[in-house]
This record gives C-alpha cells, structure tokens and sequence, in this order.
C-alpha cells in the first residue's frame, strides 16, 4: 500500500479527480473487505469473479460490504477512510482546488454552509475561510462526541463492574453468616446428641443393673444351658446350610445369585476337582466367584477352601465389617488366620476371631488396634491355639499373663519388637501352663528384657527348641548363659546383631550337643575357639550364618568340615578366609551334602578355592561377590564345572565376555545369575550365554554400562521365560530394549531401569501393554521419564519406585 501511495503522489488533481468521480476507491475498498473477510481460496479469481459482476449490475447499488456473505458480514468497516485516502493520496492539497457541486441542486443548502441558488450544472469553487472554520468546527465537535461517548462506555461500564462487585460481596457476607450459624448448629446438635446419648447410656445402665440383680439367682443355670444348647444348634444348622450352598442370611457377604445359571466347571470337573481349582483363589476373588450361580456358591463355600484366611493381602482395605462378616461364615472350619498389617481393626474383629473355636494359628502382628483386653478376648475364645505371633503390637505383661492362663497348646509364640513387656511379663509365661509346650520363642528388638528376664524364662520354658534374638546390641553373657543352662533342647539360635556375646556363651551352648541351625552377624568378639567347640560337639550341624565376624580363620572352617550334615554355609564378610579354609571345607565330610555356599567379600580367596569347590558335587547356590582375587581362565570357566550349580552371583569379579561364555557352556542349568558391576561384559558375551543358558529366570546386569539393545534382544528371544530382570545402571539401554522384553518376557513381574537415562514414557506403554504379570517396577534417576507417565503405571504395577532426580555419583556416569 506504501508503494501505491507513493507512485499516486504527484499526479495531476484531474487524474485524482477521475478516481474519484468513477468511485474507483470505494470499489478498491468493497474488494479488500470481501477478502479481508471472506478469505476465498483463489483471490484472483474472487476479484475477477465480483468485477464482472460490478460491469452486469452497475454501480449504483454499490457498498463497502456488498461482497460479504450476509451471514459474515462485520458490523463496522474493516478498512477505513483514512488509510483510502491515504493509498490513493486524495488528502493532498491539490484535491482542495476541485469541489464538484452536484447538478441537480436547484435551492437548498450547499456542502460548507453555502446557500446555492439557480445553479444548473456543476462548478468548481474555491474554499473559503468561513468554509475551513465550519470544517474545523464539525471536525472538532465529532472528536469530542467521540471522546465523550467512549468516557461515557468506561463509566458505565466501571459502573456495572462495581454493582455487580457490590452484589457478590453481600452474597458472600450472607454466605458467611450462614455458614456461622451452620456451625454453631452442628456444634450444638452434636452436644445435645451426646447429652441424649449420655442419658440413653445412663437409663440403659440402670435398667440393665435392675433386671440382672433380680434374674441372676433364679435363671443363671437355665441360661448357661439355654445358651450352650443354642450355640450347638445354630453351628450345625449353619453347617448344613453352608454344605447345601443356601443363604446364611438375608444380607449376604458374596452377593446372591438366582440359583438358574448352570456351568460346566462343577458338572464336568467333579466337586474334588473344582474345589482344587478355586483352592488357587484369594478372598476376592472366592467373594466374586460366588455370585455368578448356586454351583459355584456351593463350591466357593467349601470347607476346605475356608480352612486358611490371609488378610494381609488386602490389609489397606479390609474393615471390621467385612472381617466380622467371613469370619461369622467360615468359623467352623477355619484353622490358619493372618491379620497382618490390619492397622483399621478394632475390638469387634477380635471379638470375632474369638468365636472361632477351630483356631489354631493365628497371625496379628502390626494390628495396632490390638490391646490386652482386646487379646483377652482371642485367647478366652481360641484354647487350642498352637501358633501365635504378636509382633510389633502394643501388648503388655497383661496380655503375657492372659496368656499363660488360657493358651495351654501354644508352641510357636513371636513377641518381636514387643516394647512394653517386661521382665514380669516373661516370669509369668514362665509359670503358665503353656511353658512346658513352647518350643519356638521369637524376641528380636526387645531390648527392654534384662538378665534377670532371661532367666525367668528360661527356668519355666525349659523345652524351646528355636529361640530368635536378633537386633539385641544389649544382649550379653549373662543372658545367654543362663538360656544354655537351663534351656539344653535349643537346635536353632538366631542372634543377628548382638556385639556383645563372647566365646563364652558358644563354648557352652555347644556342650549342649543339639545345635543344628546357628545365626550370627556383626560379632566381633567370637574367635576360632567357639568353632572349634561347636565343629566337635554339634556334629549334626546343618545351617551355619556367620557373616561379619571379623576374628574368624582358616580354622574356623577347619573346625566344622567335620559336620556331615552342613547344607548351608554362609561367611560373607570374613576377610581373613582364605583358599586354605575353602580347601579344609572341600575335602571335609560336609562336601557332599554342602548345598549353598557364600564367600561374599572374602578377598582372600582366590582362584584355588575356585579350584576345590568343584568337589562340591551337590552345591546348589554360590556367591562370590567381589573376590577380587578370582581371575576369569582359572576360575570363573571353573565354576561352569559345577553341573548342579543353579544360582550364582560374580559381581564385581574379573569376568568378560570370554568367561562369561564359557561358564554357560559348561553348565546350562543356571536359573539365576547376578553379574552385577562386571564392566567387561559386552553384547557379544551375554549373547552366547543366553543362547546357552535358556532357562535364565533371574538376572542381574546392573552396572553392567557396555551393554546396548542388542544384548537384551538376544537376552529376551532366548530366555522367554525370565522373571526379574535388573538393568540399574546400564545407561546406554533405549526403549527398544523395553519393547523386545515387553514383547516375548510375559512372565516378567520384576525390572528395575534405574539410572537408564534414555529410556521414556514410551516404554512404559510398551509394558502396560506386554507385561500383564508385572508386580515390581523400580526406575529411580530416570530423567526421561515424566511423573505422569509414572503415576499412570501405578494403577499396573503394585509396587512401583519412581524418581527423576540426578544421577548419584557412585553410578559413575561422566
């Protein structure tokens, strides 16, 4: 439009003056609104198409937006007449020189005021100074009409804005007077219900006291056997009825079905068979499984299937209502009941579990709504409970008294992280008649016990047999001692984490000939000489853990070669073993019935060890983690010899793609293989491994950070049937790994991509999609991935660890 401006500027007023009579500006602005507007597809075509209709109809009925559609057509000029003024340049002085006066004013009032009379034909005139006044004048006043009607549009509207502000602010105020008194009501609602209800409890009372005082003496025998004859009445009634799949009540706990629906799971399969297939079911799913028809009821209320209650799994969601409800269908039969973690229990629960007089095992460890008089009620109920667990409750010497009294039968009794017992509490186990029974005793984390505890306890429980102390730092010899005097029968002792033990305690533990089972970790105080008692007197031996015990020798493991029948042996973290103990182990009688061996952090031994543990014939599991010593010819292609080898962890040893392929061409049995932190391994290792280990099920290539998606699409096409899978570290790993895993690995339900910065959110829809089993997700300093796509997986995934935090340095990314 400059450019058209320009080249108008400096023409002859004539030639401005033939624009203007033509009406070439006001065609040039009836084009440019209808395109403006209109926005056609083919402009030129539009412009040639509305011209010849301008050259048919004439310029008569001409208009700014004549070729707008009356549907599009904007209310004000999209162009103004200014900026034609300004294209065609008829605001130059030039123009004022030439003011046509039309022909056909005969008498009347002229352009600027004038008064024309007689005139016939046009004339050009020149403007006078009253002209410009008048000019002036009306250009003036529009400006002000125009200013004067946009303050006037602002006030108004400012207006409205605080009227209509001023009408919110007294609904509000309303809102908030209302919302005063609403509270004042329910606050006084509240207090006047609790006043009636203190009232109602008062007269209840009152009355209850009135008709006990006069029934007691004349009705206490006839209700004692009204009440026992009906009890045995409404227990067989509900047996039968239960057998016969009929409703127990009108409000039924599995829904009701109308009994019309047939299937052929019962009529194919037999009652045996189907029973068998619904014994596979959780709670849920028996629940869901009884309201499809009368068949299924009849077989999801099968007493075999309602012998063993686990609530634990559904411990977030299980209530007292639902609780109450199973428990009042299957107490005949119930046998085995876990409450584990139910922390939204209360005293009607335990009411219930009190009336289920089949009980025998019952697990209410982490109930925090568990007390000593709601534990009173279980134990008065429940008399032939022989398995009890009470761990981290919240129990005192009360409930250990309680319990002394009425579980006559209990033998496994765990009390573990129990902080409000005391010494008094375990003085009465002592003296209950449960004491000559128990046999397992659990007291981990109760630190509170002293000495003079231990030996209370072990004065009238004389008959343990398995006894756990683990997490005790104040455990001593004192305690221990009197526990060995008097408590012989001990064949299995836990005391992980107790410093305080010296040789002392072992010696005489051992001179009692029945240990077969011994924990210890973290004591740095027991030395050679207790192996040596225990290898010479506990020749039955057949689980030893001794991790952490820094004083430990050669010798130690020279002293128990000699136990026939060790299974397990466990000296992780014992520095100053060496090939010479492996040696003792290896050509001792525990050869042949040694099955899981840990040199964890031994980094003595090294590639002679490696050499005789091969005569372990029967060795099922072997963990050499970061025995440095262990080179990759002379002893990693070793333990390929090792035909019964199933589970084997290197991390950290000298293993590359070499030995790596020759401990899976030796033995292709392995099941589970950690190689984590071995940096040597390349794709081209792990691929001959897994086309020689198919029937990997578990693998570890954490830090593993030469590997790539090549390596794990071999891994995925040859171990079809892998179920944990960890790829911590490995930062070169895409979502092309996670999409071959997610699309052969169905049975995967562990994977862990922490660290793989490259991987996104598409891999997560790659395994919602594949892997149905998934039960563990762990993708910490995942950066790639973003909190929604996470969030997302939570609801496929149980149990999913999420974080995309910046990589640690111990990752050892650069």
């Amino acid at each position: 439009m400059a450019n058209m401006a320009a080249s108008m500027k400096g023409q002859k007023p004539e030639l401005k003056h033939y624009l203007r009579s033509n009406k070439l500006p006001d065609v040039y602005e009836a084009l440019l609104t209808g395109l403006a507007v209109m926005c056609p597809d083919d402009p030129l075509q539009f412009i040639l198409d509305k011209l010849r209709c301008l050259k048919e109809n004439g310029m008569e009925e001409l208009n700014w937006d004549m070729f707008v559609e009356d549907y599009m057509k904007p209310p004000n000029k999209v162009i103004t007449e200014s900026n034609l003024d300004f294209i065609f340049n008829l605001d130059d002085e030039s123009m004022i020189d030439f003011i046509d006066i039309p022909v056909n004013i005969q008498r009347g009032q002229g352009y600027f005021g004038g008064r024309f009379e007689g005139i016939t034909k046009s004339r050009k005139i020149w403007p006078t100074p009253e002209m410009y006044a008048t000019a002036y004048g009306h250009y003036n006043m529009s400006l002000k009409n125009m200013c004067f009607s946009a303050w006037m549009q602002y006030y108004l509207h400012k207006k409205k804005k605080k009227m209509a502000m001023e009408k919110k602010m007294t609904r509000a105020a309303l809102h908030h007077a209302h919302r005063i008194l609403r509270v004042h009501l329910n606050v006084w609602r509240d207090w006047l219900r609790y006043r009636k209800g203190c009232q109602a409890m008062a007269y209840h009372k009152l009355k209850r006291i009135y008709f006990v005082s006069v029934g007691i003496v004349l009705f206490r025998e006839w209700r004692a056997v009204a009440k026992r004859n009906k009890d045995q009445r409404e227990y067989f009634e509900m047996t039968l009825r239960l057998e016969r799949g009929e409703n127990v009540d009108d409000e039924e706990t599995f829904g009701q079905g109308d009994g019309d629906a047939q299937d052929k799971l019962s009529g194919q399969l037999g009652i045996e068979l189907a029973v068998k297939v619904f014994s596979f079911l959780d709670i849920a799913d028996l629940a869901r499984c009884a309201c499809v028809c009368r068949s299924w009821k009849v077989i999801a209320y099968h007493s075999s299937l309602w012998n063993r209650l686990d609530f634990s799994k559904v411990r977030n969601r299980v209530t007292d209502l639902v609780t109450t409800k199973l428990l009042s269908k299957c107490r005949p039969y119930l046998i085995h009941l876990s409450m584990r973690g139910c922390t939204q229990l209360q005293s009607s629960t335990f009411l219930s579990i009190s009336e289920c007089r089949n009980l025998q095992d019952l697990n209410l460890s982490q109930c925090k709504g568990l007390d000593d008089e709601s534990l009173k009620f279980v134990v008065k109920g429940c008399k032939i409970i022989l398995y009890l667990n009470l761990s981290h409750t919240h129990i005192t010497d009360a409930s250990l008294r309680t319990i002394s009294k009425y579980c006559h039968n209990v033998q496994f009794l765990s009390l573990a992280y129990c902080k409000k017992f005391s010494d008094r509490g375990l003085q009465y186990l002592s003296a209950g008649k449960c004491s000559k029974k128990l046999e397992y005793l659990d007291l981990s984390g109760c630190l509170q016990i002293t000495p003079d505890g231990f030996k209370s306890l072990s004065s009238g429980c004389n008959m343990l047999q398995t006894l756990v102390l683990n997490e005790f730092p104040t455990l001593n010899d004192d305690c221990m001692m009197a526990v060995a005097a008097k408590c012989t029968k001990i064949h299995t002792l836990s005391i992980l984490g107790s410093p305080l033990l010296t040789d002392e305690t072992f010696k005489r533990l051992a001179n009692n000939r029945n240990l077969r089972k011994l924990r210890i970790e973290g004591n740095q105080r027991i030395s050679d000489l207790s192996l040596k008692a225990i290898g010479k007197n506990c020749t039955d031996l057949e689980h030893l853990y001794l991790a952490d015990c820094q004083r430990l020798t050669d010798a130690s493991l020279k002293a128990i070669a000699n136990c026939s029948k060790l299974v397990v042996c466990n000296i992780a973290d014992v520095v100053q073993i060496t090939n010479t103990g492996v040696q003792s182990l290896a050509e001792g009688s525990c050869a042949s019935s040694m099955r899981e061996l840990n040199l964890t952090n031994c980094i003595r031994v090294g590639d002679m060890a490696m050499f005789n543990i091969r005569k372990f014939k029967n060795l099922v599991y072997l963990s050499v983690c970061f025995c440095e010593h262990i080179s990759e010819k002379s002893g990693i292609e070793l333990l390929g010899q090792l035909h019964a080898l199933v589970s084997l962890d290197i991390s950290g040893c000298n293993c590359s793609d070499e030995g790596l392929s020759s401990l899976g061409k030796y033995n292709n049995h392995l099941r589970d293989v950690t190689l984590s932190e071995c940096a040597d391994i390349t794709d081209l290792g792990l691929q001959k491994f897994t086309q020689q280990c198919k029937d990997i099920e578990r693998l570890d290539l954490s830090h593993c950070k030469l590997l790539t998606d090549g390596a794990i699409k071999n891994l995925a096409f040859c171990c079809r049937y892998l179920t944990s899978l960890n790829l911590a570290g490995c930062k070169l790993i895409t979502n092309l790994s996670i999409q071959y895993l997610s699309g052969v690995c169905h049975h995967l339900h562990t994977l862990d991509i922490s660290g793989c910065i490259i991987i996104t959110d598409k891999a997560l829809k790659y395994l919602r999609k594949g892997c149905k089993k998934l039960k563990y997700l762990t993708m910490l300093y995942c950066k790639g991935i973003t909190k929604h796509a996470a969030m997302k997986m939570t609801r496929h995934v149980p149990a999913l660890k999420f974080s995309d935090d910046e990589i640690p340095v111990y990752y050892g990314y650069k």
